[in-house]
């Protein structure tokens, strides 16, 4: 046990305190994170310290050198998390880069070793990825909106669901799934308040203890649709959930605006929940990807309360009345 902690495991903590580091210099230095260029080519270079500091007559088959590079970069994610330095939305959105450029960075050292004797075939091999990945950055991506729509079809009338969406109060933990979002620390939605104001009405979101924003109402059409535009005044969301890199009205990343539409179906009503956000962090697809995966996962949420409060409500009407007759 001794000889293999100071052989293997003490230089796989050595190198992924140095990746650390190394991160935290290119913070320092306001290198853009969010970009093709870092998200491949950091974890490529990394991969390419990894393999060059291995522990020497160790790791000699290709599956050991595998699980050596792998192994070594999860350990730097890992003490990101522990350290604080980083949270699990942004560990989980930068996860696949850093897989893929971890490997690239090994192979670029395969490349190297394969090659020794021949100098400007190995500086090639070292410099025209990195030179692929900085001209993608330069590749001309315009800033995008994403329309993200959800439906739900529910056992109640149109006028019964759209008067469930004005207020939602009191949501209990287990009345709502856990999703994969709530797993990476978004918290749950506990109550939505609708306030009617002189100058026009908002609704108030509030989402466990620590995520509170508004929702300016902009269209309001009796049993079939409301419309707004979402605020995030001062304060809104508690330190540590949000990922720091992409904010909410930041530079890469915005909530714009929101609608619910109710549709009458006969014996069913349809409900559909739509978020407008919008990006400009030039990931393209990547970027959109994590839209979509974090709306969609809002949206069920809030669609599945609606319904099951809206089904029990009708049902119980229904009970009502037939217990009259």
């Amino acid at each position: 046990m001794p000889l293999t902690f100071f052989k293997i495991f003490l230089p796989a903590v050595s190198l992924a305190c140095a990746m650390l580091g190394l991160y935290l210099i290119a913070l320092w230095l306001g290198v853009e994170t969010v970009s093709w260029l870092f998200l491949l080519g950091f974890p490529a270079i990394a991969g390419f310290i990894i393999m060059w500091f291995r522990p020497p007559n160790t790791f000699k088959t290709f599956g050991a050198s595998l699980a050596w590079l792998i192994g070594t970069m999860w350990l730097a994610v890992a003490l990101s998390l522990i350290s604080g330095l980083e949270g699990m939305i942004c560990v989980a959105m930068a996860l696949f880069p850093i897989i893929i450029g971890t490997l690239i960075g090994g192979l670029l050292y395969l490349l190297v070793l394969r090659w020794r004797g021949r100098a400007q075939t190995r500086l090639m091999a070292v410099t025209l990825p990195l030179l692929a990945l900085g001209l993608l950055d330069l590749a001309p991506v315009p800033p995008q909106t994403y329309a993200i729509s959800n439906t739900v079809l529910i056992d109640a009338p149109p006028a019964l669901v759209f008067e469930m969406l004005k207020t939602i109060p009191d949501i209990a933990p287990d009345e709502v799934p856990t999703r994969a979002s709530h797993l990476l620390g978004v918290p749950k939605p506990t109550q939505a308040i609708w306030e009617e104001r002189f100058e026009g009405a908002i609704r108030h979101s509030y989402w466990g203890d620590g995520v509170r924003f508004d929702e300016r109402i902009t269209a309001f059409e009796q049993d079939r649709r409301i419309a707004w535009d979402f605020e995030f005044p001062e304060g809104w969301i508690e330190e540590g959930i949000e990922d720091p890199h992409i904010t909410v009205g930041g530079r890469y990343f915005d909530v714009l605006s929101g609608e619910y539409r109710v549709e009458d179906l006969g014996a069913k009503t349809r409900l559909t929940l739509t978020t407008w956000t919008y990006d400009s962090s030039r990931l393209g697809r990547y970027a959109e990807f994590w839209h979509v995966f974090f709306f969609d996962d809002f949206h069920e949420t809030i669609l599945t309360v609606v319904k099951s409060r809206s089904e029990a409500r009708a049902s119980s009407v229904t009970g009502a009345l037939t217990a009259e007759f």
